[in-house]
């Protein structure tokens, strides 16, 4: 009797998923969402100031600039699993040795590791592997993927200020670095570049003929050919601007809300909801991609990041800080998300890895500007708002070009512009 071979009842890419959303929550969600709870224990413990503690988040995010910017080549010439597995290892250490540093110049090169560690383990590779994996459910499986960023900061933001004032920072930064060890390595070791590595197929890649799949595998821009584009540098652009805007969301929503009035208490509760928010935002933003497509999932969004600011300008009347959950939840789950669907839909599978790696630097760099342009505005006015206003005026500007640039249905766009 001929054997037939069975369909797996799991398709092996949501694995990939699942160990994505516990990496994200144990490497972005203790880096990104963490660490700011560091600087005030160690500046009072070491004598540091402010500004320069806080040169250690300006430092990962300069040196995640420079990883996306060379993204393209990394692929091309090393094993991205190996990669992974190394710096999962290594940044997990160099998390730990935090707690034994006692100078300025020690903190900085950790954060040097730790944001490369960062970059190979975080966005980068899993918009490669979802965009290997899915044809099907993509934005999906990227929203999912995603969201472990806000879950972790989620969880690991009140346990890491508890541990703070009963451990002390040495102690609390050795238990966060332990965690990134424990969740991180193994999730690495579950991963699987292809799924043709695995004789499988990708999700959705079933109801096409095998050179069909073949065909959607090779098709759209190479990098050089995207980069002739003026499409190309004004998405670039826009994905540089997103993050300057919604990225002040989160930034500064802590000390702007007790500049308006609320209590310290009232305000990391809602940090802390707005995290939640931005967690199931990124699910179901991934979800709107699917069903919706590019233009309107992406207009939705940054239109729900429009009216976060708008509700920071007005967050002395309480119904505004509705206005700022929807915002941070939807809005500030665009970077994540939204960009990789925007980059295949609109460029293609062909040169992915290295297209996506340019956009990410931009969104670096906008991330990266605006606490600059946030602390000014604050030290010129003593609030925040009118940084808020410049940053409305360029979503609103996005979302014009996203309007006219961005392709409507489902598919990738392979029109050459």
């Amino acid at each position: 009797m001929q054997e037939t071979q069975q369909k797996p009842r799991l398709f092996y890419g949501w694995i990939i998923v699942l160990a994505g959303t516990l990496i994200m929550a144990s490497v972005m969600g203790i880096v990104f969402n963490c660490f700011s709870q560091f600087i005030k224990p160690v500046c009072a413990d070491l004598g540091f100031t402010r500004q320069q503690m806080s040169m250690c988040q300006t430092l990962i995010s300069l040196i995640q600039v420079a990883v996306s910017f060379a993204w393209g080549s990394i692929l091309a010439k090393f094993s991205i699993k190996k990669l992974m597995l190394f710096w999962a290892a290594l940044g997990s250490a160099a998390f730990f040795c935090y707690s034994f540093a006692d100078r300025l110049w020690m903190f900085y090169l950790i954060s040097v590791l730790v944001s490369i560690t960062m970059s190979m383990l975080t966005v980068l590779p899993f918009s490669y592997l979802i965009s290997n994996w899915f044809q099907d459910k993509r934005g999906l499986a990227t929203g999912i993927c995603f969201m472990g960023s806000g879950l972790g900061g989620m969880i690991l933001n009140p346990l890491l200020g508890i541990w703070l004032e009963r451990c002390g920072w040495r102690m609390s930064f050795r238990i966060l670095g332990v965690i990134m060890a424990v969740v991180a390595i193994p999730c690495v070791l579950l991963v699987r570049i292809r799924p043709e590595h695995m004789g499988l197929r990708p999700l959705g890649a079933e109801k096409a003929a095998p050179e069909q799949a073949q065909a959607l595998e090779e098709d759209g821009y190479t990098l050089a050919e995207a980069r002739r584009t003026p499409r190309f540098w004004i998405l670039a652009l826009c994905s540089m601007m997103v993050n300057m805007g919604l990225s002040s969301l989160v930034q500064t929503l802590s000390p702007h809300l007790t500049d308006n009035g609320y209590s310290v208490t009232f305000a990391a509760t809602m940090v802390s909801v707005c995290m939640g928010g931005m967690a199931v935002g990124k699910m179901v933003l991934g979800q709107l991609f699917d069903m919706l497509g590019t233009k309107r999932a992406a207009v939705f969004s940054l239109s729900c990041g429009l009216l976060g600011l708008v509700g920071m300008i007005f967050c002395q009347f309480q119904p505004a800080l509705a206005l700022i959950l929807l915002g941070i939840g939807f809005g500030c789950s665009f970077g994540t998300v939204g960009n990789p669907v925007v980059v295949q839909n609109v460029f293609g599978k062909k040169h992915f890895g290295a297209i996506m790696g340019i956009f990410t630097a931009c969104s670096n760099i906008g991330g990266s500007i605006s606490p600059t342009v946030n602390g000014t505005a604050y030290d010129l006015f003593q609030s925040y708002r009118p940084a808020f206003m410049i940053w409305a005026a360029l979503i609103s500007l996005v979302i014009v070009c996203y309007l006219v640039l961005l392709p409507s249905g489902r598919q990738a766009d392979k029109n050459r512009t």
